[in-house]
């Protein structure tokens, strides 16, 4: 809250008014799994400079916010699903009483539909809407000490988590896709994971299924009755979180001693993540970390997954800016944290994947949360 309240003085904002779910989040520190679920049920952040912020919801839900955020002023209102008024009203009323007359507040419109904007701006007419989306942007990209140690918590429990699971299937015979899946998400439970929300998902899949990203689509990592065969591909995938902050995690497997041909794609995908970690320091260019990776790629016959970015930033949610891309152009500062992410196409078809949580430091890239050496993949010994 000092950090915010630090930038807000500094900022052009008399106050900010966020809708945004994962920005009320980081504002307030209440992760309620639900509101993504209602998107037509509004929730925001009223902030004034030189004032606690005050979170404004629905009647219903504010028993479950106080119980969760460290931001504990509120304002109730009565509403009216999918009729923006009544959200509107209770802000003006705050500004009203907290803003001078003609004051700036900052809104974050690329979260507010046009009939929500519309009716803020009906409602607050006597004061100036400005956007406020790259300074939240700002606030979030540079983690601070506590969000760093809660996102290297979720990193080494998540790596836990899988290769937890990963262990069982290298001292016996591997069961069904669905059964392996399952088994990642209880590993998750156990080590004090949450496994609820929109992004949360285990997946498991193998041979001919971990040719695609998402081979269950739309049935949510339910998986498969298949059961994986000698000296096949096994990919395992959990997103989760702690405290409202996330982690991607995948790790590879292989059904027996890796054969030449899988122990090169494998290194493939190291060879890569060490091109990207050569390249992540302060002022280096999203974009030119990128570039390196796919320049690499290009001169060691790599198949890189095209169209994606090879990584991304973590946090409140489980893919925010910076994002290592073509077209993200941000410099990288110590504190801001990424999931390292680059896929790998295998002469299979299978689609390889290695997720890396890295902090930036002062000198460089920092891998977290690695609970053995990734250099390698995990190998089955029970596979027929």
């Amino acid at each position: 809250m000092s950090k915010v309240k630090a930038s807000l003085e500094g900022s052009s904002y008399d106050a900010v008014l966020v809708f945004g779910y994962d920005n009320v989040q980081y504002l307030t520190g209440a992760h309620l799994h639900y509101p993504p679920s209602f998107p037509n049920r509004y929730m925001a952040v009223f902030w004034a400079k030189g004032e606690d912020p005050i979170c404004i919801l629905p009647q219903e839900w504010e028993s479950s916010y106080l119980n969760l955020a460290w931001a504990n002023k509120t304002r109730t209102y009565t509403e009216s699903p999918g009729n923006p008024a009544n959200v509107a009203e209770a802000a003006a009323n705050l500004a009203k009483n907290t803003v001078r007359r003609t004051g700036n507040i900052g809104v974050d419109v690329e979260r507010v539909s046009v009939a929500l904007y519309g009716r803020l701006e009906a409602a607050l007419e006597n004061f100036k809407l400005e956007p406020c989306d790259e300074w939240l942007l700002g606030l979030r990209i540079v983690k601070t000490p506590t969000e760093l140690k809660l996102l290297e918590e979720v990193a080494a429990k998540t790596d836990h988590a899988i290769a937890g699971q990963a262990h069982h299937v290298l001292v016996k015979q591997a069961t069904t896709e669905m059964s392996n899946t399952e088994n990642v998400r209880i590993h998750a439970l156990e080590r004090g994971l949450d496994e609820v929300g929109h992004h949360a998902i285990a997946q498991v899949v193998t041979g001919e299924h971990a040719a695609k990203f998402w081979p269950g689509a739309p049935m949510y990592g339910i998986g498969f009755d298949r059961v994986p065969r000698h000296h096949e591909w096994m990919r395992l995938e959990l997103t989760a979180t702690v405290d409202g902050h996330w982690c991607n995690g995948a790790r590879m497997l292989t059904m027996g001693e890796p054969t030449e041909e899988q122990t090169a794609s494998y290194n493939s995908l190291v060879a890569l993540r060490d091109v990207a970690l050569q390249y992540i320091k302060p002022g280096a260019v999203c974009s030119e970390v990128y570039e390196a990776v796919k320049r690499a790629a290009d001169e060691k016959g790599v198949q890189l997954a095209p169209r994606l970015a090879v990584g991304a930033g973590v946090g409140v949610t489980n893919h925010e800016p910076p994002y290592l891309s073509a077209s993200n152009h941000t410099a990288l500062e110590p504190g801001m944290v990424l999931t390292l992410s680059p896929v790998v196409r295998a002469p299979g078809g299978e689609l390889l994947m290695g997720k890396d949580t890295v902090v930036v430091t002062g000198e460089g890239a920092r891998v977290v949360g690695w609970y053995k050496d990734w250099r390698e993949p995990f190998t089955a010994n029970y596979t027929y």
